[in-house]
């Protein structure tokens, strides 16, 4: 019957694969190119974000610290060393230049030899510096200008920062990136996947492309950018002659396009992506490779299903008569186990050895039970043994001491935040900031221990030991306050109230382990190194100075970190559960 039954299911395995095979060779594959062409772009746009996202970060440092008044702008040494530092640190970064509304210059830039030198020079007016200014002495917020044709011959792309101080506009903050590195970017994405990448500016201009990153085109102040028929790409001229093609459905879901063109009697394929967070002007962020790669792969598919369908028909036959082959012993096993069931083990015989190795291995095992059994019979009444063998075995719970970073967070003003919002929407809240603030936990190795309410425990330490776990605590809570930052960047576009979080983190030896009963166990945490963490975290209420994100660490914490953290004492103070006063840090955004 064994032997039946499996060449009945293989052989509808074969006439399931006959019927079905070319619908889903089609549907694997353009759901293969579907997710090729989304990762290709995707790749492209990381590489992008990867070069420009350090120029609004660095523009978002320098203009708090001008902002906040931590930087004189009076002093002007000050400002060009705090500009050197952060330029030296970020190498695609061309320029970073403070400009006041009367056109007074203070910046650093980089030479082509990589020196940084000083920018400190007043700008003759003229009516395009004058419209950017007026333009800016109205923005809220960083935004990316249009490409420029600088003084040095080359054209930048560059992120305008307005600066205010209590209301007065102070001036801006521009982070220039030169255009050629983009065209390095695309070329290496493109080598990745055998194809052309490519940048457009709108629908006529080339920002990047692999031509552009070994040649230097002429341009001009009037005209920055090389236009798309001057390229010297003759397919990606053509690019707007194309055509959709069909299939490709998923990739437009992901906002990325498929084209098809014929050109010179061979067939190209395009796949794209607008860009719209870099300036007014959208970009294109694509690729461009023959056809003949995905004919291919359609042909391989088919020549495979071919092939899959001989084998399946060779199967058909040796599964009859492996099925009749194997048969036999289970049969046997079968037999002997439900004697072996009923514990008549003076009945039941031994099986003998078999040609295949997992047959053999299972005569031998159970030939080894038997024995066991036999001899157990002898010591043990037969209801016993029956008992013993229905026994299952209870979870074992143990626990150890270690040394553990503990991290809490808590939302500033919650529960009025909460008064005006349903209970999915205050869900819907609590789901997208723990999702920001668990990232930034788990990418420094933490463990998310538990939420409550809307307050988050992490640790670090268990159950791997980890090196420089106060390290790694502390960045996760900067980058939960960049996180936070961000977010509310987004939801002050969408006219939410930003929020604020409190951060308490200490160090110290903890109970940790599987903590509970054998019905209900968690992994957790126990001990005073716990309360204390969370008292920090309250204590945040009193040292709160209206920042996205208010950081106290303890003394125990602070004395591990090194220079790559920057802190503050603040005092020594009593915690409710502490006999002693705890010193308190602030730690710092770096």
């Amino acid at each position: 019957m064994l032997a039946v039954s499996v060449g009945i299911l293989v052989l509808l395995a074969v006439l399931a694969v006959l019927a079905i095979q070319w619908r889903a060779s089609v549907q694997n594959t353009f759901s293969l190119l579907n997710e090729q062409a989304v990762l290709i772009i995707e790749r492209i746009e990381s590489g992008i974000d990867d070069h420009l996202e350090p120029a609004a970060e660095l523009a978002g440092f320098v203009g708090r610290r001008i902002e906040s008044g931590a930087l004189d702008l009076d002093d002007r040494d000050e400002v060009a060393a705090l500009l050197r530092g952060t330029l030296a640190g970020a190498p695609q970064i061309l320029a970073v230049v403070f400009m006041s509304p009367r056109l007074q210059r203070l910046g650093v830039a980089r030479t082509d030899e990589g020196k940084i030198i000083l920018i400190d020079t007043d700008l003759p007016a003229n009516p395009t510096v004058t419209a950017a200014m007026e333009e800016l002495a109205l923005a809220d917020k960083a935004f990316w200008g249009e490409p420029v044709y600088t003084e040095n011959r080359e054209t930048i792309i560059n992120l305008r920062q307005p600066l205010r101080r209590d209301g007065q506009f102070l001036g801006m903050l521009v982070v220039a990136i030169t255009v050629p590195a983009l065209s390095e970017i695309v070329t290496q994405a493109g080598d990745l996947f055998g194809a052309t990448a490519f940048i457009l500016y709108g629908r006529d201009r080339v920002l990047a492309h692999p031509y552009l990153a070994s040649s230097k085109p002429e341009l001009s102040s009037e005209d920055p950018l090389v236009h798309l028929e001057h390229v010297g790409d003759l397919v990606l001229g053509n690019i707007w002659e194309a055509h959709a093609v069909p299939g490709f459905e998923d990739a437009a879901e992901e906002n990325v396009e498929v084209l098809g063109l014929e050109l010179t009697d061979q067939e190209y394929v395009f796949i794209y992506k607008w860009l719209k967070d870099y300036g007014d002007v959208p970009w294109a962020l694509g690729t461009w490779f023959p056809s003949t790669d995905v004919t291919a792969e359609l042909r391989r598919l088919v020549l495979s299903g071919a092939a899959g369908l001989a084998v399946l028909l060779v199967a058909v036959i040796a599964a009859v008569l492996l099925g009749r082959f194997v048969a036999k012993p289970i049969i046997r096993v079968a037999a002997s186990a439900a004697k072996v069931g009923d514990l008549d083990l003076e009945h039941v015989e031994r099986l003998p050895a078999s040609g295949i190795r997992e047959l053999n291995d299972q005569a031998r095992a159970f030939n080894t039970m038997l024995s066991g059994l036999r001899s157990f019979e002898t010591y043990v009444p037969r209801n016993l043994v029956t008992r013993l063998i229905r026994q299952e075995g209870e979870p074992r719970v143990r626990s150890r001491e270690r040394e553990l970073t503990i991290l809490f967070t808590d939302v500033v003003g919650f529960t009025p935040m909460c008064e005006g919002m349903t209970a999915s929407e205050v869900a819907d809240f609590l789901n997208e900031h723990f999702a920001l603030l668990g990232a930034c936990v788990e990418a420094e190795g933490g463990t998310v221990d538990k939420f409550i309410g809307d307050a988050l425990m992490a640790f670090w330490g268990a159950p791997d030991k980890q090196k420089g776990r106060a390290q790694r605590a502390c960045r996760a809570a900067l980058a939960m306050a960049r996180a936070v930052e961000r977010d509310n960047a987004r939801r002050a576009s969408e006219g939410l109230p930003p929020i604020r979080v409190r951060v308490g983190i200490h160090t110290g030896p903890v109970v940790v382990g599987n903590i509970g009963w054998p019905g209900r166990i968690n992994y957790t945490i126990v001990g005073d190194t716990v309360n204390t963490a969370q008292r920090l975290e309250v204590l945040g209420k009193r040292m709160d100075r209206g920042d996205a994100a208010t950081i106290l660490i303890s003394g125990e914490t602070a004395e591990r970190l090194d220079s790559e953290f920057r802190i503050e004492r603040v005092g020594g103070f009593e915690v409710k559960g502490k006999r002693e006063e705890i010193d308190v840090y602030r730690l710092l955004p770096t």
